[in-house]
């Protein structure tokens, strides 16, 4: 059995692997030589089932229990993978990269490994790859048939543990799911498919496991659909047209309301029958007429929310909700959670000053006069369309997310590292333009001194940055 390598050992093992061993190992979709061609085969090709458990950096241990669940949620951990019997590097490298999208840029590269025996924390060995790099017969073999688990070992880079996109997931959740103008709450599209899909109940644990894990609560509930996920029950009495978001519903309580005269409310005959209202249809009984459709169009909603509460059973949410409704009331029920300024993110910001009275140190400080201008001047526009920037927009474009942090842990503890580089021209040779550079996980962004020479520049280059920017791969 082979000893395990140290850090130190195992990252230059990775530089002469990539550099002399076997060209093209660790880089994704490499050539591996000619390839000869077969006449095609009707027979279905075999598969072998293998263990994999993607670790987010490089160690010599096992993960803690604790830290299991943590890596699922970022995408990592442990998963059974399908791969051919007679599958090659380039085959295992292409499957492993569909099955944990964070090893696409993982250009720093990434060793297997095998467990030792016991139970436990245990120590890790390397599995030694043949010259032309990993074979799916050979991991056959040293996994017992599949029975082991293949750690892979990121070996010069550290994966990003945050849970995947949640801000991201909640505001597509939103879009996708739910439907009502403004933002005074939002109910479910009436939708059978998805309720056949059980896609209302993933959107449950997509919300669970955002809170769980501080990320944007979903604010954007109708109060009746709130009260009916922490009880399970509907009050008939309470609901009212403010409460129909659904178009189709809306224009029908509008035409109902402007007839004037027996035969214009006769056109609308079908749609008030189907809506399931069985009295006289008649000037007189408009208002009743308004109730049905009210009732109809919310009622027909509750399979849709039943889904969502079995999804928030996840982490105990559901019961959290029922014991504590008020507490929880505006972590689902738009207008009490506190939308982030610029005194949010200038409180917040901890910059990594130069030496006191330095030249540099001035020019640190004129930068960060401009960052809350710019902030200011988006906080006060006056324009609503979806395109304009926001300051939640530049918050998310730093940090990841959108919202004030709603553990009170979390926003004791946030705090956004703001950092200088005074010589990209000399790193990076003659330039005209260079963008702040950020990373979400740290939470940090580095401002370029050199192009950032009056607030008009830093206006531009700022809005240029949070608007196309959507990668957080630099630091």
């Amino acid at each position: 059995m082979l000893a395990t390598p140290k850090r130190g050992e195992i990252c230059r093992l990775a530089t002469h692997l990539s550099n002399q061993s076997f060209p093209g190992f660790f880089k994704l979709g490499g050539k591996r030589g000619k390839k000869r061609f077969f006449a095609a085969s009707t027979q279905k090709s075999k598969t072998v089932a293998l263990n994999f458990y993607l670790l987010p950096k490089n160690t010599t241990l096992t993960p803690l229990p604790a830290e299991e669940l943590e890596l699922l949620q970022a995408g990592m951990g442990r998963k059974s993978v399908s791969m051919p019997e007679t599958g090659d590097h380039s085959e295992i490298t292409q499957v492993l990269t569909d099955t944990f999208p964070k090893m696409e840029n993982l250009a720093g590269g990434w060793l297997l490994h095998k467990a030792s025996g016991g139970s436990g924390r245990r120590k890790l060995t390397v599995i030694p790859p043949e010259a032309e790099g990993y074979s799916v017969k050979a991991l056959r073999a040293v996994s017992t048939g599949g029975k082991a688990i293949l750690f892979i070992v990121p070996l010069q880079e550290r994966l990003d543990t945050s849970p995947l996109f949640l801000t991201d997931m909640i505001v597509a959740i939103k879009s996708r799911f739910f439907e009502g103008p403004g933002s005074q709450g939002k109910n479910p599209k009436y939708s059978v498919t998805d309720l056949d899909n059980e896609n209302f109940r993933t959107v449950g644990e997509v919300i669970a496991v955002s809170l769980a894990q501080g990320g944007p609560p979903p604010a954007f509930f109708k109060e009746w659909c709130y009260n009916f996920l922490c009880n399970g029950e509907v009050d008939l009495r309470t609901l009212s047209q403010e409460d129909v978001t659904d178009l189709e519903s809306c224009q029908l309580i509008n035409n109902v309301e402007n007839s004037t005269d027996p035969e214009s409310l006769m056109v609308l005959i079908d749609d008030i029958v189907n809506c399931g209202y069985s009295s006289q249809i008649k000037l007189d009984n408009k208002k009743s007429i308004i109730r049905a459709v009210v009732l109809h169009s919310t009622t027909r909603l509750i399979p849709m929310l039943q889904q969502v509460r079995k999804g928030l059973e996840l982490y105990g949410l559901l019961d959290q909700m029922a014991a504590h409704p008020e507490a929880c009331y505006s972590l689902f029920v738009p207008g009490k959670i506190e939308k982030p300024d610029a005194d949010f993110i200038m409180m917040h910001c901890k910059a990594e000053y130069s030496e006191k009275g330095t030249a540099e140190e001035r020019a640190e400080r004129r930068i960060m006069a401009f960052f809350q201008d710019f902030l200011e001047e988006l906080e006060m526009s006056d324009v609503k369309e979806e395109e304009v920037l926001t300051v939640e927009h530049v918050l998310k474009s730093i940090t990841g997310q959108a919202h004030i942090p709603i553990l009170p842990d979390e926003k004791r503890h946030f705090k956004i590292t703001v950092k200088f580089n005074h010589e990209c021209i000399e790193q990076l040779g003659p330039h005209s333009v260079c963008y702040p550079t950020v990373s979400a996980c740290s939470q940090t962004v580095t401002f370029p001194i050199q192009h950032l020479d009056t607030l008009n520049d830093f206006t531009r280059i700022m809005s240029e940055a949070v608007r196309y920017g959507g990668g957080f791969h630099r630091v």
